[in-house]
């Protein structure tokens, strides 16, 4: 009961009767404080309803005033009531209630400053009275956890008794300071009636056991008193006075709900040296271990693991349970890699009979890993393969399937790795050509010049340009010209020569070609025609004008002496391209007068030779070092010109012989568009062949070789006009891509190959596809990472990336494979990502080429670090932990000692199983003395001596003592 003044009156009573035992006289004041200010609150809220209804006979101003009155005064009130309620100290209390008095005393102010005051000095003295005080108590309210609380951060602890506002009680009850943990020893008076009268003695209390661990509350804790006050009515006693095995059955099970066996290795004074590190299935495998330990430990090996090694083991496939602890024969022996912590990196993908088999296979693991590089195929690798001594390259997948391998076998590694790097370089600019779409080709030549090929649908070159060019741009531009008019190209063959007809921008201009496209004769510079008519009256012209020519032969320049149309004479000076550099500008009236004049201004051309036509001429002249001719007529007009320059007078002249023989017979064509012209080719086989040529008069393309007769080559001409102008152009640098396509008995098979600019092939595809887009895929897959894959040798073995399953995201792990992908070694872990397996991988590689051979023939300790610290354990050969340290330690080297003093006491150790809870008793090191405990059948210790005693009977007593009288002992619960 809790205690406190009197508590007599009418508000204590109320309190006590109807709402519960108070603790603090703030509580009880703050309860009926708040009750009054919720009172006011709501007979405001009334007064605001019957007033506003006429039921109050009041006045509207007075019902208002009233309403705020009543209402400002319960607020205050409210909360002041609300704060009382904390856990206040005594500071705090006069605070809240300053607060609420200044707040209910400027109501006051209310009712001089209301309705007409408000904006006065009354007014705000209200305000500032009112929200003053308001401010104060919610400040006490606000800041109540931090500073006036019974806990508060910034001030120290008070006792609840000291601060005078406790209800106390009319008697006060003393609890013993031992009943309630507040000290070991003390002791009371008992007063008790006996036969002759009332008695007293005093008795002396001292604590003798204690509780294992602490609970989270008061019910908690009996609950677990009850249970083992059961214990100590059935518990044994157990005095060890030396090392022990003890057995338990671990009622938490072993990890699905079961029941198991586990044991532990304490000293003389209980102090866990070992435990088994898990549960047995039940209690012979349990015995087994320990037998295995306690026969095997104080001679077995310690395993030295520094730098990773290769271990030996039988997977126990064959063997019962307490045969694979106890590491009897029978099954298959296996071998795996361990780390310095004997964390396993990888394993052995197969089993093996004998033991000497497994460590064979090691070796040749050993052996294998040093040299072996990695596949770390993201996306695509090549692979390097010998046979017979002759090298070969295939292309594989993330997952290790064969897409590609080379067209060729090469002599020596450096040769195919050259066509490897060729691949790889010219990759990421590799087109993509299709078998049976044509297309131009444009490919640099080793000239450094650009020349271009034209394919057909059935993937065969059937044109090819006329010369190279400087650059792909140019070639491109060739290429244009001819999808522009190869649409509209006719198909003509030339008989000896030919006039040609063509546009020269928006004039016209004529030609004379031979059957060799040479040109014999053109229309002059500065003579274009406004329409094909023109220039056709102008050909039929200079045709008459050549049967009767003259030849003539002078300087670069000429005075030209004529006679006109009307019987006058004129002159005039042309220079070397015909063009009229001065004339007489007026007829004269004799042949003597136009010479006179014109020997007048040949004292400004003094070198300009002077020709007389009488009739047609054919000049042949020099100028800058080189020959040309004109033809002109009587009147001194430039009829045609020679196409070019000749580097001598007599090559001129034989081309002046030409014009005169083919140019009165030639046939006249109007060329306003391309055409394909078909001849004889010169050689010996004199194939015909055929020509694209541009209205401009320049051959664009050529067939890419002759065809036995004219129809023939009229057919490929035709068939090229069909399909060129929609070709698609490509760029072939180096290497391309080029797909093709059969058909099957499912339809439609598509395989690719790589080949280079002259189409020859460099790799082939591996698998078939069923659709264009299939095979582009792979094809993409190539050519957006070749350029970056791996490039490997599996010789003698190549360590492997890979995902463990099909899907993305699935895990990664690695595998040592040899050059038939048999695998020798595989990652004992998976991991989630590649960089991770990656990192586990250069772990693996770095500890396989050195690590050396654990060899123990049953079982061996070994040292291992934790995060928690440094422990031993004791495994089998089938990697079994047998047992491991109770502690960990802080060092290798303690943790060395600790096994040192282990080893010592195992043969000795007996084997104690532990059924029933049971006392142990234990003689300290020393001076330390004799200690008990109580200790369950899981091996959990759930009670121990509260003090040690000097003398082992003095520890029997009080065990003694807490076994008779424990089980029906009262419990003492501190108020």
């Amino acid at each position: 009961m809790a205690t406190g003044s009197q508590p007599d009156s009418v508000s204590y009573g109320l309190y006590d009767e109807y709402i519960g035992e108070p603790r603090t006289k703030p509580e009880v004041y703050g309860y009926w404080v708040l009750v009054v200010g919720l009172v006011a609150v709501l007979a405001g809220a009334g007064v605001l309803v019957t007033g506003r209804t006429g039921v109050l006979p009041l006045s509207r101003v007075a019902v208002t005033e009233l309403v705020l009155a009543l209402g400002a005064a319960g607020v205050p009130l409210f909360v002041l009531g609300t704060v009382l309620q904390l856990p206040l100290r005594r500071r705090a209390v006069p605070v809240a209630a300053l607060g609420s008095l200044v707040s209910v005393g400027a109501v006051g102010y209310f009712f001089r400053a209301y309705p007409g005051r408000l904006g006065t000095t009354d007014g705000q003295l209200f305000f500032a009275g009112y929200g003053g005080g308001l401010a104060l108590l919610a400040l006490v309210a606000a800041l109540v956890p931090v500073l006036t609380g019974r806990r508060g951060y910034f001030l120290p602890d008070e006792d609840v008794a000291a601060m005078g506002w406790v209800v106390e009680a009319e008697t006060e009850t003393r609890v013993s300071d031992v009943l309630v943990g507040n000290a070991d020893r003390d002791g009371v008076f008992a007063v008790f009636p006996g036969e002759s009268g009332w008695h007293w003695w005093f008795v002396e209390q001292a604590a003798v056991a204690d509780g294992a661990q602490a609970y989270d509350s008061q019910n908690d804790a009996e609950t677990a008193l009850e249970e083992i006050k059961t214990k100590v009515a059935g518990a044994s006693l157990l005095e060890i006075n030396h090392a022990a095995f003890r057995l338990y059955r671990d009622t938490d099970g072993n990890g699905d709900g079961g029941a198991g066996v586990r044991w532990t290795l304490v000293d003389g004074d209980g102090v866990v040296l070992a435990d088994s590190d898990g549960n047995y299935a039940d209690r012979e495998t349990a015995e087994s271990a320990v037998n295995l330990l306690k026969e095997h430990g104080p001679g077995a090996s310690l395993l030295d693991v520094d730098e990773g090694a290769f271990e030996v083991y039988g997977d126990g496939a064959a063997r019962s349970p307490a045969e694979n602890r106890a590491g009897a024969g029978g099954g298959d022996w296996r071998w795996r890699l361990v780390d310095e912590n004997r964390g396993v990196l990888g394993e052995g993908p197969r089993a093996y009979d004998d033991r000497d088999d497994a460590e064979a296979s090691i070796r040749s693991i050993r052996e294998a890993a040093r040299e072996s590089p990695v596949m770390d195929v993201e996306q695509v690798g090549v692979e390097l393969v010998e046979n017979g001594g002759r090298w070969r390259w295939e292309m594989v997948d993330a997952a290790d399937d064969s897409i590609m391998r080379s067209s060729d076998e090469f002599e020596s590694r450096e040769a195919v790795e050259a066509s490897v790097r060729r691949i790889m370089e010219g990759a990421i600019d590799m087109p993509f050509l299709e078998a049976g779409s044509p297309a131009y080709e444009l490919i640099e030549g080793d000239d450094a010049g650009w020349r271009w090929r034209l394919v057909d649908a059935d993937d065969e070159v059937v044109a090819r340009c006329d010369g190279a060019v400087p650059s792909e741009e140019s070639g491109r531009s060739v290429v244009g010209r001819i999808k522009d008019v190869v649409a509209d190209a006719s198909v003509v063959e030339l008989d000896d020569a030919e006039y040609e007809i063509y546009p020269e921008g928006d004039q016209w201009a004529w030609r004379l070609v031979t059957e060799d496209r040479n040109i014999v004769a053109r229309s002059p510079a500065s003579a274009t025609f406004e329409d094909p008519a023109d220039a056709e009256a102008a050909v039929e012209g200079m045709r008459e004008e050549i049967e009767t020519a003259d030849r003539i032969e002078f300087g670069s320049a000429a005075f030209h002496l004529y006679e006109a149309t009307e019987g006058g004479w004129n002159w005039r000076l042309v220079d070397a391209d015909g063009s009229v550099v001065s004339d007489s500008g007026q007829e004269h009236a004799s042949r003597e007068d136009a010479a006179a004049a014109m020997n007048t201004m040949k004292q400004h051309a003094p070198e300009a030779d002077l020709v007389e036509i009488g009739s047609a001429a054919l000049e042949l002249y020099e100028a800058a070092a080189e020959w040309h001719w004109r033809l002109v007529d009587a009147r001194g007009e430039t009829l045609a010109t020679s196409p070019g320059r000749y580097d001598s007078d007599e090559a001129a002249r034989e081309a002046m012989d030409a014009l005169s023989l083919l140019a009165p017979e030639a046939d006249t064509r109007r060329m306003d568009a391309a055409l394909f012209q078909v001849y004889i080719g010169e050689g010996e086989r004199r194939q015909w062949c055929w020509r694209l040529i541009h209205p401009d008069g320049s051959t664009i393309a050529r067939d890419l070789g002759g065809f036995t007769d004219r129809e023939s080559a009229t057919e490929s001409a035709t068939s090229v006009a069909d399909f060129a102008a929609d070709a698609a152009v490509h760029t072939v640098e180096d290497v391309a891509t080029r797909f093709s396509v059969t058909e099957g008995e499912e339809g439609e098979v598509w395989e690719w190959e790589i080949v280079d600019r002259d189409r020859e092939p460099l790799a082939v595809g591996t698998d078939r596809f069923p659709s264009r887009d299939a095979v582009a895929t792979t094809a993409r897959l190539v050519r957006d990472n070749v350029g970056g894959a791996s490039v490997f040798a599996v010789d003698p073995a190549a360590f492997r990336l890979e995902t463990v399953g099909d899907d993305e995201g699935d895990p990664w792990r690695w595998r040592l494979v040899d050059p038939d992908r048999n695998t020798l070694l595989v990652g004992a872990r998976t991991h989630e990502s590649r960089e991770s397996a990656r990192a586990d991988l250069s772990r693996a590689r770095e500890l396989a080429g050195d690590a050396g051979l654990l060899d123990f023939d049953l079982a061996a300790f070994e040292i291992t670090e934790r995060a928690e610290g440094w422990s031993w354990q004791f495994v089998d050969t089938a990697d079994n932990t047998v047992g491991r340290s109770g502690p960990t330690f802080e060092s290798r080297s303690a943790a060395e000692r600790a096994l040192a003093s282990v080893r010592d006491v195992l043969t000795t150790a007996s084997l104690l199983e532990i059924e029933s809870p049971a006392f142990e008793l234990h003689d300290g090191d020393g001076d330390d003395g004799w200690r008990w405990r109580l200790v369950d059948t899981d091996g959990t210790t759930v009670a121990e001596s509260k003090r040690t005693y000097t003398t082992r009977r003095e520890a029997r007593e009080a065990l003694g003592g807490l076994r008779e009288f424990g089980p029906d002992a009262a419990t003492e619960v501190k108020a």
